[in-house]
């Protein structure tokens, strides 16, 4: 019989929704050692490995920590709703939702919407996670998290991902661009020089996609990065013309400091997709939260 403490349980949860034995420290306010020597103690106590460890950064659940995650999450939850029965509270329990989510919708599109609904409801504990695309693919394949968010050309989990709306993506450069503030043309942009995404990640990937669409094939990119704050940085230097999406750029168009370039082509489009965990996709807390991404994006403008 396996004898368990909640804290140990806690632990893996943590480990498991953050993706690192660093990230469930700072999430529990514990120093690192301390959560492996917890996942030490489980891991003797199960009997089995529960994470392989991939780097010193990532932590992927095994096979049997994917099945015990669950069954941890549902523990904690009814030994908390005990405690509150034993102490007299007369509230409703907390329920919580864990959403990975890519950076750039996070921290534009969704940056005020999720706001208001951690303010709204204060009945679901939301635990947000803002990563890159491979990352949210990544923590929803593991059940590593409830709802999952990113931008794609296609159908990235088929039978777990769901179509929500569509963003509209952009070309930018500075003022003093021999293209900026004139019509022009994808062929107009075939000898110049760009600044993007890593080209091998998912969101490089994208982009390439969205430049092939309108008949841009060779790409010259000469500088890249995973930060768009750089890749920005390195476009209002004069190093290379960006594409990202336009609420990315919007408040630096507005300000002066780039200008979106106006194209002649079909506008650049990319895919919304709402990811769910299958094992909780029932659960009240999850799918309330998935029904307000439903309606934050439905009452987005059309791009």
């Amino acid at each position: 019989m396996i004898n368990v403490s909640v804290r140990r349980l806690e632990v893996f949860v943590a480990i498991a929704e953050s993706g690192s034995f660093a990230g469930a420290a700072r999430r529990l306010g514990i120093a690192q050692p301390s959560v492996s020597a917890h996942v030490q103690s489980l891991e003797k106590e199960a009997g089995v490995a529960l994470f392989e460890r991939i780097s010193g950064r990532q932590a992927r659940l095994t096979e049997a920590g994917r099945g015990m995650l669950a069954h941890a999450r549902d523990l904690i939850e009814r030994t908390a709703r005990l405690e509150q029965e034993l102490a007299g509270f007369g509230t409703a329990k907390i329920q919580s939702v864990s959403f990975a989510c890519q950076r750039s919708l996070a921290l534009t599109i969704l940056r005020a919407p999720l706001a208001s609904f951690a303010h709204q409801r204060r009945d679901i504990r939301l635990s947000i996670r803002i990563a890159f695309q491979e990352e949210v693919l990544s923590a929803i394949r593991m059940g590593a998290t409830d709802v999952g968010c990113f931008l794609s050309m296609s159908e990235p989990l088929e039978g777990q991902s769901l179509l929500i709306g569509r963003q509209r993506f952009v070309l930018f450069a500075p003022p003093d661009h021999p293209l900026a503030r004139r019509r022009i043309k994808p062929v107009d942009l075939e000898n110049c020089d760009f600044v993007g995404p890593v080209s091998s990640s998912h969101f490089g990937r994208v982009q390439q996609e969205l430049l092939r669409s309108i008949g841009i094939q060779n790409v010259q990119t000469v500088a890249e990065g995973t930060e768009f704050s750089l890749v920005r940085d390195l476009v209002a230097a004069g190093l290379g013309i960006g594409c990202s999406l336009y609420e990315s750029v919007r408040p630096e168009a507005e300000s002066g400091r780039l200008v979106i370039l106006d194209l002649d082509a079909p506008a650049l489009l990319a895919n919304v997709y709402l990811l769910t965990n299958i094992q909780r996709r029932s659960d009240k807390s999850v799918s309330t939260f998935v029904n307000f991404l439903l309606e934050t994006f439905r009452d987005q403008p059309q791009p």
